[in-house]
């Protein structure tokens, strides 16, 4: 090989590398797109709708957002379809079965038609429930931990990431929200 063959070979390799990222990115905009709206993929529309409900129940919105503003539900539909394994999806649909048919058993109404305060009334019943895979006590903490994993939820308790200068002893204003991390 001569030196003009190796100029030309090296161009061309140069010009490859520096253009494929290009390339890779637009490939990949034409992929399918993750669901973003309030439409569920993988549970069904009443599941959906009484996660949606026990979610808002939960960490309803006050002067921070709430768990539908973060858009928990979506993202515990995403959880579910594309992350938990066979059995999983069959504990949880039987959990949340057994949750609306015992909120008919309970309360003599579906979950969804009941007013807040005995939709509120029928989860302080279910949080009551001492056994060890409580359907309502898993979904609460997936609500939870999605819920403070999003940025929302991240911004309402004054998150600074740890990576950080360390003070030792800071005065909290009366007003100020929990803060997590350093200053």
């Amino acid at each position: 090989m001569n030196r003009r063959e190796l100029v030309k070979k090296s161009f061309v390799v140069s010009m490859g590398l520096s253009l494929s990222p290009g390339i890779l990115l637009s490939l990949e905009s034409c992929a399918e797109q993750r669901p973003t709206s309030d439409v569920p993929v993988y549970l069904d529309q009443e599941q959906f709708d009484h996660i949606w409900q026990i979610a808002e129940l939960v960490l309803p919105k006050t002067d921070s957002p709430g768990a539908n503003d973060a858009k928990v539900t979506p993202f515990i539909d995403q959880l579910f379809g594309l992350f938990f394994e066979d059995e999983e999806k069959t504990a949880y649909m039987d959990g949340l079965n057994s949750f609306m048919l015992g909120c008919q058993d309970v309360m003599g109404a579906s979950f969804l038609k009941l007013d807040n305060n005995k939709q509120v009334e029928y989860l302080e019943i279910a949080d009551d429930d001492t056994a060890e895979n409580s359907f309502f006590k898993s979904i609460k903490w997936i609500i939870l931990w999605a819920y403070f994993t999003s940025e929302p939820g991240m911004k309402s308790m004054n998150y600074v990431p740890v990576p950080g200068r360390f003070n030792g002893c800071i005065k909290i204003d009366g007003n100020e929200k929990n803060l997590v991390g350093n200053r």
